[in-house]
């Protein structure tokens, strides 16, 4: 009987340990980043979400209301109310920080959907409160989405760059997020950090 007990508490343990490990995101987004600098401080992002194709083949399929095989202007305007301007409630999943504050983002602006060989891409533009010199300041920023429903991921060390006058002697560090962990701790987001010489 005690035994019995035994391999039912455990096999309970591993059931809800493992849980968060076999469960998957359903959409997969590689995010990349333009830092905007002007007159050598940041002044906003613009970002690029490029959704996996199966996902994109879904937003063409509910958008392309004419089904001609592209999204119109006036379908682009649903597309983004319907499925991008509710992202605003979590800070359009871009978390950044001027120093150890961090950042309440106004409206997104410049809000453009387009066909990147069999992908759909966002792009848009956060722009800051206030620029940021980030010789004086320290400035990062990362992406998630915290249920890890959308995996939203840095692909590579390039996909941070940055554009601008006084960005020339800065550049992009992508690293895991150490001690910001989601889904249970199972995920650590990257976070861009911006240094400059």
């Amino acid at each position: 009987m005690r035994r019995r007990r035994l391999l039912s508490v455990l096999a309970l343990l591993v059931l809800l340990t493992s849980t968060p490990a076999q469960a998957h995101p359903h959409v997969m987004v590689d995010v990349h980043a333009l830092v905007e600098f002007k007159d050598g401080k940041i002044v906003s992002l613009y970002m690029g979400w490029k959704f996996d194709p199966v996902f994109s083949t879904s937003m063409l399929a509910d958008f392309d209301k004419n089904k001609n095989g592209r999204l119109d202007p006036a379908e682009i305007k649903d597309l983004e109310r319907e499925a991008f301007r509710d992202t605003k409630e979590q800070g359009h999943f871009t978390y950044a920080k001027i120093g150890d504050t961090p950042i309440k983002w106004p409206d997104a602006t410049a809000f453009q959907v387009m066909g990147v060989k069999d992908s759909l891409l966002y792009a848009f533009r956060l722009g800051l409160p206030e620029p940021v010199d980030p010789r004086q300041t320290p400035f990062g920023f990362t992406t998630y989405e915290e249920t890890f429903y959308i995996d939203m991921d840095f692909p590579d060390d390039k996909a941070v760059t940055l554009t601008g006058p006084g960005s020339e002697k800065c550049r992009a560090v992508i690293a895991p997020d150490l001690g910001n962990t989601i889904f249970g701790g199972v995920v650590t987001p990257k976070r861009a950090t911006i240094t400059c010489e």
